[in-house]
């Protein structure tokens, strides 16, 4: 058992009669996991929130009154207690910051519904009157509450069994309002005898949710110390995963953000993950220090006869690209600054750099290089799906056998500024040709393992070895369909290619490239905050501070000293 205390897990105060309240059980199954509890005020204002989740490494939401059936659209019924506006506001709140930062999370009964009602899900008022089929007494009465009333049984495979290394537990009951509608981000995986849910979690996160109160059954009953145990272990690795972002730049080498924005698109406010996976706030969240956005231009095929034309208007929308970015940079200078001396990147800091992804986009003008370094491009994609006249690309066809006189003249362009060349979409020819010819290490900024998921786009574990023995770097790409062939990929698909990569070459030539709004994007890791989560299941694989440092950014930082 831990007994150092090192550990701080928040507490969710309950609010009755004008009064912060909060049982004393709660308070003791903390100390008695062996971490500290920090009792969270109950507050609507999300900076003191913030204040307060930074200082923990988890969260127990704690039981309590009824929920104010207004979250869901419906009128409150005379069955339903009179619900508190203040601390359904932080109850709800702290689900969503929580989640935002990636912390592992234990609801217990209104905690619980809180996480399904954030989430999107409903609830019950009160399961007797809306419920027809004949139920259990979910309430124990003078019962003791360390005493189990009935059985739950646990879906086999999900995270609670595991956790409570059992398909059936005994539970306590004291409820009359239950989940219903279950959201979409979130999975029942305990039910009652009457299929009252009983216990949720949220896939590809650390959330569990359990109807029951296990505070006042572990003590008597010890396979539900497991859940709290299960806390304190997910906020071990939490507060470690944290640490190393805060004390190590977090870097991620390929974004395509400008692909998915409007006219109305604000990076410096938090986006909809579902339409924005990157701005100025998550990658706050996540104690991301660097971001490079590109520019994306789709290729053109080389015998187009108006290649030429099509080619100098890729280069005008690229160019009003990094213009319009620059000004969403430079909108926010309290929150991010636009930096090429990435060598100087500093932890705890948010700053944006531009790609340009497809030399297409040179339009066939050597000059150009230059121009676009002058924007603050500091590598250039050498190709996309497609030869174009620099090389041949992963899904082209052979033209030049490789680089063409062109693209080894832009490399050279490239090598005497100080840009990076980026070989992720090329060909192996040209890969290989790159190697060769360039005079400074490249980089594949966004590629997986071929030996992993045998897709054109990625790299043949031959290749890594050159790449990494003339001191490039290949960074995990985060797009399903090139980490598993059937486009079922998590969070442990991504660290068994980071596995596969450090095996072959170590850690300091491995990093991640997460291809955000440009298609990448899997479950637990689909945009910049979450990003801590392939930190967390890297410190779990064993992973040193130093591999870990070295995969999450600062290996980059290192290499780009070299360019």
């Amino acid at each position: 058992m831990r007994n150092d205390f090192q550990l701080k897990i928040g507490i969710s105060s309950g609010w009755w009669e004008e009064a912060h309240r909060l049982v004393p059980a709660y308070v003791q199954c903390i100390i008695d996991a062996g971490a500290t509890p920090v009792v969270f005020p109950v507050t609507d204002n999300e900076q003191i929130l913030n204040n307060l989740l930074d200082m923990v490494d988890g969260l127990l939401l704690t039981g309590g009154g009824d929920i104010d059936p207004k979250y869901w659209g419906e009128e409150l019924m005379p069955q339903s207690g009179k619900p508190c506006a203040l601390r359904d506001e932080f109850d709800l709140a702290l689900v969503r910051l929580a989640r935002q930062r990636c912390m592992p999370v234990l609801g217990i009964c209104r905690g619980m519904q809180a996480m399904n009602i954030e989430f999107g899900g409903d609830i019950y008022q009160d399961i007797y009157t809306q419920i027809e089929s004949e139920l259990l007494p979910h309430s124990q009465g003078d019962q003791p509450r360390s005493e189990v009333a009935h059985i739950v049984e646990l879906a086999p495979g999900s995270l609670i069994a595991k956790v409570m290394g059992r398909q059936e537990v005994g539970v306590n009951t004291f409820h009359h309002q239950s989940l219903r509608k279950i959201a979409p981000l979130c999975r029942a995986v305990g039910f009652a005898p009457d299929s009252i849910v009983e216990a949720i979690e949220v896939p590809g996160y650390k959330m569990i949710g359990v109807q029951w109160h296990p505070e006042n059954l572990y003590k008597e009953h010890p396979e539900q110390k497991a859940l709290f145990d299960w806390l304190m272990e997910e906020a071990e690795i939490y507060g470690h995963a944290r640490r190393l972002h805060r004390e190590s730049p977090v870097v991620d080498t390929h974004t395509d953000t400008p692909m998915v924005w409007t006219e109305t698109t604000d990076l410096g406010v938090r986006q909809n993950p579902e339409d924005v996976k990157v701005d100025f706030v998550k990658m706050q969240d996540g104690d991301v220090a660097l971001t490079f956005m590109v520019a994306y231009l789709p290729q053109v095929a080389l015998e187009d006869e108006d290649y030429k034309q099509k080619a100098q208007e890729a280069h005008d929308v690229a160019v009003e690209t990094f213009v319009r970015l620059r000004e969403q940079v430079d909108r926010y200078p309290e929150k991010v600054q636009f930096n090429t001396q990435i060598t100087e990147i500093k932890p705890q800091s948010v700053n944006v750099c531009f790609g340009l992804e497809n030399g297409f986009a040179l339009a066939g003008d050597i000059r150009n290089v230059e121009k676009f370094y002058d924007m603050g491009v500091r590598y250039i994609t050498l190709c996309h799906n497609g030869d174009n006249d620099l090389c041949d690309s992963a899904r082209g066809n052979n033209t030049h056998g490789g680089l063409s006189d062109f693209g080894r003249e832009v490399i050279r362009e490239m090598n005497r500024l100080g840009m990076m060349v980026d070989v992720s979409h090329a060909a192996d020819t040209t890969i290989e040709q790159a190697i060769e010819y360039s005079t400074q290490p490249i980089i594949a900024t966004h590629t997986s393992a071929k030996a992993l998921c045998d897709h054109p786009r990625n790299m043949s574990d031959e290749l890594i070895v050159k790449l990494a023995k003339s001191g490039g770097r290949i960074h995990v790409c985060l797009y399903n369909y090139f980490l598993a062939k059937d486009g079922r990929a998590d969070i442990n698909t991504i660290c068994d290619h980071i596995d596969h990569m450090v095996k072959l070459v170590g850690s300091e030539y491995v990093g991640i490239g997460s291809d955000f709004d440009g298609g990448g994007g899997v479950l637990g890791c689909n945009d910049s905050s979450e990003l801590i989560n392939i930190t967390m299941e890297l410190i779990r694989r064993g992973y040193s501070d130093e591999e870990v440092k070295n995969i999450m950014g600062e290996g980059f930082v290192k290499y780009y000293s070299k360019i």
